[in-house]
């Protein structure tokens, strides 16, 4: 669901707090990092901006978790910035960081957008009603930047995919599932 005509779509993960949004953002990071071989999707370069230290939690500027070996890390970065140095210097295919949302954090989409890299991020809320409140967000779903939405929640525990949507909030599941990490990963 995360790839549109061959290419990584920018999508927007959605939850309240402890439901996985993180643990989903890092695993599609190292997925798209390392290639998805079920999908015959080789991997490409992800530019990680990780303010906070959350996603891939660098120590002594190592990540000590896994967000595969084709991503680039900007750790303790400020996102606006740290997203238009990975476009400026990194080419990196897809741009991830957690919870957008500032007026300079969505300035930096539109350079995004018009580099032609994908964006993979998160932000706080349970529902597009949410989002609509939050102005910066508000303005990338008018503009239909977002080409999937996926809404966490803990209904089924941790980590349930309560709704998957394209870029006009139509639903494209019928069930909602938990998502579980595969052996070995």
């Amino acid at each position: 669901y995360i790839v549109v005509g061959g290419k990584p779509a920018h999508t927007l993960i959605v939850s309240p707090p402890r439901a996985g949004k993180t643990t989903l953002l890092r695993d599609l990071v190292r997925q798209f990092s390392v290639g998805i071989a079920e999908l015959g999707f080789p991997g490409v370069k992800v530019g990680l901006v990780d303010e906070r230290s959350e996603v891939a939690a660098c120590y002594g500027g190592v990540p000590q978790m896994d967000v595969g070996f084709r991503t680039d890390v900007l750790d303790s970065c400020p996102k606006a910035e740290g997203i238009l140095m990975l476009i400026r210097s990194m080419s990196p295919q897809v741009i991830a960081t957690d919870e957008l949302g500032g007026r300079k954090d969505i300035e930096a989409v539109e350079e995004l957008i018009s580099a032609g890299a994908s964006l993979f991020t998160t932000a706080h809320g349970s529902d597009p009603e949410d989002l609509r409140g939050r102005p910066g967000l508000a303005a990338l779903m008018e503009w239909k930047v977002f080409e999937r939405y996926i809404f966490l929640g803990r209904s089924l525990g941790i980590g349930t995919v309560e709704k998957l949507t394209d870029r006009n909030l139509g639903s494209l599941i019928n069930d909602k599932f938990v998502l579980r990490p595969r052996p070995g990963s």
